[in-house]
């Protein structure tokens, strides 16, 4: 199994001139030595081409929250950088606060343009983690 160093540069097989920080990835070449959640990064990160219009249906699925976070900044720069599009149907946080993404409600009657932040299931998170705020600033008392 391959075990890069954390904060490895490691050069993208799909685009040869594009380098992107992995921080303590770990990526065996045998696929069942894989989480279902490293299977699912290793999957996206790997099939991009560039330039190409891409359709996600909940990308997030299987991966952690660091993981959402990693594939969203491995996309903004496949969109920056590369000339890659994506159509992301997705309930993540990480994933809809993709630097210029543009949002749809599609749950809104008629389908609307909003901030990430104004759709329902983001609001309730934040109202979920403001009211458990205090557990997060003493993390040592049960």
């Amino acid at each position: 199994m391959y075990e890069p160093a954390a904060n490895t540069l490691f050069l993208c097989p799909v685009f040869p001139s594009f380098y992107y920080v992995h921080k303590n990835c770990l990526t065996p070449k045998n696929p069942r030595e894989q989480s279902n959640g490293e299977s699912a990064f290793f999957y996206f990160t790997s099939r991009l081409q560039e330039p190409g219009l891409y359709l996600l249906d909940e990308p997030e699925n299987s991966l952690s929250a660091v993981r959402q976070i990693e594939l969203r900044d491995f996309l903004e720069n496949a969109a920056r950088f590369f000339g890659c599009q994506f159509v992301i149907a997705t309930h993540s946080p990480f994933l809809l606060s993709m630097r210029g993404a543009k949002v749809y409600d599609l749950d809104a009657a008629p389908a609307a343009v909003k901030r990430w932040t104004q759709l329902p299931d983001i609001r309730a998170a934040h109202e979920f983690f403001e009211a458990h705020r205090d557990e997060f600033r003493s993390p040592d008392k049960k």
